[in-house]
C-alpha cells in the first residue's frame, strides 16, 4: 500500500537522456501517495532533446505514473530549471493540479532549482554544456565496458558503476566549490525571510547547516536516485540503490530532521 506523506522532492532526472533512471524512479513513485510532489527542475532535457531524440518506454512509464499520482489527488509543482528552461518564457502556468513556477516558497521553505546561483555556468556557457554531457559520456563509456565483458564472457562487476560514480561526485564537489552555490542558495533563501532551502542542480544529494539556513539538494536520477520525503518526521533524504530492489532501502539524515 503506498505510503501517504506530506511532500516528495525530485529533481534533475533528465527525462531524454540515456543515463536517466526514469523506470527506477516510476518504481519509487508508486510506493508513496503525497499530497504535493516538487519536481525541482531538469526533468525534462531539452538541451539533449534539442540534439537527438530519445525517448524510450522507461519515459514514459515515469509521466504516466505521475499522471496517475494526480488522478489520486496529488498536486504537482513543477519548478523550473536550466535544462527545461524553455518553459520560463511562460508566466506561471496552473493548471490546478498541475502548476508551473520559477520558484516557491512553502511554509518558509524556499524550493528552486538553483541554476541562477550557478556562478561558473553564467561565466561560461560552454563549460555547462560540458557538463551536461559529461554524465552522457561515462554512460557510453560505461555501455561499451559492459558490452566487451559479455562478448568476453567474464564475470559481472560493479567496479565500472563504482568507478563513475567516484569520478562524478569529485566533479561535482569541484564544480560546486568553484560555484560557491551552496552559500549563494543559502543567502538568497535568507533575504526571502526563509529558513530552509531546497534545490536540485548539483546532482548530489545534500542536507546541510549554513549559518541559519537549512540546505537540501534533492540529488538526482542519473547516479544518486535520490530524493527527499517529508513526513511526520520532518524531510528526510532517501536513496534507492541500483541494484533492481524497489523500495527506499537506504534513508539517513544529516543535519538537523526536524522542521
Amino acid at each position: 500500500m503506498a505510503k501517504h506523506v506530506k511532500a516528495l522532492f525530485i529533481s534533475d532526472v533528465h527525462l531524454g537522456s540515456r543515463e536517466s533512471k526514469a523506470g527506477e524512479l516510476a518504481t519509487v513513485l508508486g510506493e508513496y501517495l503525497p499530497e504535493t510532489l516538487y519536481i525541482v527542475g531538469d526533468f525534462i532535457d531539452g538541451w539533449l532533446l534539442a540534439k537527438k531524440n530519445y525517448w524510450p518506454s522507461s519515459h514514459v512509464k515515469l509521466l504516466n505514473k505521475i499522471l496517475w499520482l494526480i488522478n489520486k489527488g496529488t498536486k504537482v509543482v513543477y519548478v523550473t530549471g536550466n535544462h527545461d528552461e524553455f518553459l520560463r518564457s511562460y508566466e506561471k502556468l496552473d493548471f490546478g493540479k498541475l502548476v508551473v513556477v520559477d520558484e516557491v516558497i512553502v511554509e518558509d521553505h524556499l524550493i528552486i532549482h538553483g541554476d541562477r546561483f550557478d556562478s561558473v555556468m553564467h561565466a561560461s556557457r560552454t563549460l555547462a554544456f560540458v557538463g551536461s554531457y559529461f554524465s552522457e559520456a561515462m554512460k557510453t563509456i560505461s555501455d561499451w565496458f559492459g558490452a566487451a565483458r559479455k562478448k568476453l564472457r567474464l564475470p559481472s562487476s560493479n567496479r565500472t558503476k563504482n568507478f563513475r560514480k567516484k569520478v562524478f561526485d569529485s566533479y561535482v564537489a569541484t564544480y560546486q566549490a568553484l560555484a560557491g552555490y551552496e552559500k549563494a542558495l543559502a543567502q538568497y533563501a535568507e533575504e526571502k525571510g526563509c529558513h530552509t532551502v531546497i534545490c536540485g542542480h548539483m546532482h548530489k544529494e545534500a542536507d546541510l547547516k549554513i549559518g541559519e539556513i537549512r540546505y537540501l539538494n534533492c540529488g538526482d536520477w542519473l547516479v544518486n536516485n535520490s530524493y527527499l520525503v517529508w513526513d511526520d518526521n520532518g524531510i528526510t533524504i532517501h536513496n534507492k540503490k541500483d541494484d533492481g530492489k524497489s523500495g527506499a532501502e537506504k534513508k539517513h539524515k544529516r543535519g538537523h530532521s526536524g522542521l
